[in-house]
């Protein structure tokens, strides 16, 4: 039944720690940070009024061989990996080899699967939750890539062709975004609809494209690597005239929390807005095991940076 399951020996705690480091590093000596949700914020508030909250749930990968005929018929007791493999071949979906992941159970003291909190905490322009999974099935293959390559290059602006130009100045530190093979080689998948139980598989290639999940249907969202995400992000960070704020992201989460009916699970009127985006970041990884983290700035850093 699961011969054609190809296991890996990643740990989702593992992938956590590696991409929050990581990211951490590709944020140094740029004209903003990507503060972590056990970093003390207090006093920040005076420092940057320009926030973006990204909501983070980290998977790791299992693979699907693909099917070497087509199902003469369908089985009553038929497994939805079964039918994740039977739709990719229907629709010519890369498939060799097909790579997944299941929703979390809901925990036993939780108030709702971790899924619908991931949802609820996705309201694009103020906040961004997404799933984060590696391409690779392999612990050895992960490290490889995790540690060559550009992330020691003593010239962090070596990519030309990546550079970005707005206004006659040149963005050339998105490049540390989009041109990095590790992040390159994660998948993002925002949720996209509630769930009333944790059955359910969001399956993708191994180049992290063609996401579908299991109903069976396609998953709408483009480029879905974890560099892509993040280069929007920086753009729409830099380029947006109506930029994001610490109350704006505050706002979302108390959004978010009413539509869960959480609102008294984490006070979000104590102290200043950035401060209380932290604290509700620690309840969200301490009870749901989703990672924040805040892209932060202030207006008039951003302007010089862009010579304005």
């Amino acid at each position: 039944m699961t011969s054609y399951i190809i296991r890996g020996n990643l740990s989702e705690k593992q992938i956590e720690t590696d991409v929050a480091m990581y990211l951490g590093w590709c944020s140094a000596g740029l004209p903003f940070q990507l503060l972590d949700v056990n970093e003390q914020l207090t006093g920040a508030d005076k420092l940057f009024d320009v926030v973006m909250p990204i909501y983070l749930q980290f998977k790791k990968s299992t693979g699907l061989k693909p099917l070497t005929a087509a199902l003469s018929r369908r089985r009553a007791n038929e497994s939805a990996l079964q039918r994740v493999r039977e739709f990719r071949r229907q629709h010519q979906l890369d498939d060799d080899p097909t790579l997944y992941f299941q929703l979390r159970a809901k925990a036993e003291h939780a108030a709702d699967l971790q899924h619908n909190v991931l949802l609820a905490h996705h309201q694009p322009e103020r906040s961004y939750a997404i799933y984060v999974a590696p391409l690779y099935l392999d612990r050895q293959s992960y490290y490889d890539e995790l540690t060559r390559g550009p992330r020691f290059m003593g010239d962090p602006w070596r990519w030309s062709d990546s550079e970005i130009w707005h206004g006659g100045e040149r963005l050339a530190w998105l490049s540390r975004f989009d041109r990095q093979p590790f992040l390159r080689n994660h998948v993002t998948i925002a949720p996209h609809e509630r769930v009333a139980d944790h059955k359910h598989y969001y399956a993708y290639s191994d180049a992290g494209d063609a996401v579908s999940w299991h109903s069976p249907t396609m998953v709408d969202g483009g480029d879905a690597r974890l560099s892509d995400f993040m280069s929007q992000r920086v753009r729409q960070f830099l380029l947006s005239e109506d930029k994001p704020s610490a109350q704006a992201g505050l706002q979302a989460a108390r959004r978010a929390l009413d539509e869960l009916n959480m609102s008294s699970e984490v006070p979000l009127d104590e102290g200043e807005p950035l401060d209380s985006l932290r604290r509700h970041g620690l309840w969200l990884w301490k009870t749901y095991e989703i990672r924040q983290i805040l892209i932060c700035s202030s207006k008039e850093m951003l302007q010089r940076a862009m010579g304005r």
